[in-house]
């Protein structure tokens, strides 16, 4: 493609671009030619128009097209379209999005400082999608200083936002405050939230938490009592004298659920393991 074509031109190009990714029928060739040329051509110029094309795609719930067009926007504009990104990852279409997700982690650890600042204000938003990315991306840049708002966004009525918030703790495990609002979610009415605090306990290895996840041993749910023995398996080999640890995995061991009763096993070993 010559370099000097014109930004209305590309323009032209963008908008068929579009238009084909909300055509099932289109040619799929066609679409990546179109694409690779606009990435090539790197004309900031058309960052608003992608910008508007991504938002479009998205509110259509169009899944390829968020694809396609994210991958273009990130190329042309770099860590700058941190926030038309994140506002386009909020939205569940049904897809892994992994792509996407390891795109926002590499411009957020590009520029930590511009990256809060986007996700500080996002995370205080009206839109509660925007506000649980927003919340899981803030992990990959923590300060101190976001301990307050996990520990307000913690007691959110939406079970999404409070599980955000456990990996986000995660990030601040070495924090007495952080270890002290996992464990607090420990009492959390969703069991995906005590699942979530229990996988990253079990990762942190922090003794004083053992007690409160031995507690969960006695959940009303086969998922978390599996990962309790998930998550003590993860620790160091309990020494002999480890006898509340020992008891409770026997008690795992002989569970009426045989998810449960596969796990605990697990968690008896010679040496650590690295999950």
């Amino acid at each position: 493609m010559d370099d000097k074509r014109s930004a209305s031109d590309l323009t032209v190009r963008l908008d068929e671009l579009a238009a084909g990714l909300a055509d099932p029928d289109c040619d799929v060739d066609t679409l990546e030619e179109i694409e690779e040329q606009l990435i090539t051509a790197q004309q900031r110029e058309l960052i608003p128009y992608m910008e508007a094309h991504l938002a479009a795609a998205v509110e259509a719930g169009n899944w390829y097209g968020r694809h396609v067009l994210a991958r273009i926007l990130a190329e042309t504009a770099g860590r700058t379209s941190v926030a038309a990104l994140l506002r386009a990852y909020a939205r569940n279409l049904g897809d892994d999005q992994d792509s996407l997700a390891t795109t926002l982690y590499v411009f957020a650890q590009q520029d930590p400082p511009a990256a809060r600042e986007i996700l500080l204000s996002c995370a205080d938003d009206s839109d509660q999608d925007l506000r649980r990315a927003a919340i899981w991306l803030l992990g990959f840049v923590p300060e101190p200083a976001d301990l307050n708002l996990l520990a307000h966004a913690a007691q959110d009525s939406d079970e999404r936002i409070r599980t955000a918030v456990v990996g986000t703790l995660g990030s601040h495990g070495t924090s007495p405050v952080a270890i002290d609002l996992l464990l607090n979610l420990l009492d959390d009415p969703s069991t995906q939230v005590r699942v979530s605090v229990l996988s990253s306990l079990g990762f942190l290895q922090k003794p004083e938490t053992l007690r409160k996840i031995r507690l969960l041993a006695n959940d009303d749910n086969p998922q978390v009592r599996a990962w309790v023995a998930i998550a003590l398996g993860r620790f160091p080999v309990p020494e002999p004298s480890d006898r509340a640890t020992s008891a409770v995995l026997d008690r795992l061991g002989a569970d009426p659920d045989p998810y449960v009763r596969e796990q605990a096993p697990k968690a008896r070993r010679l040496e650590p393991r690295n999950i």
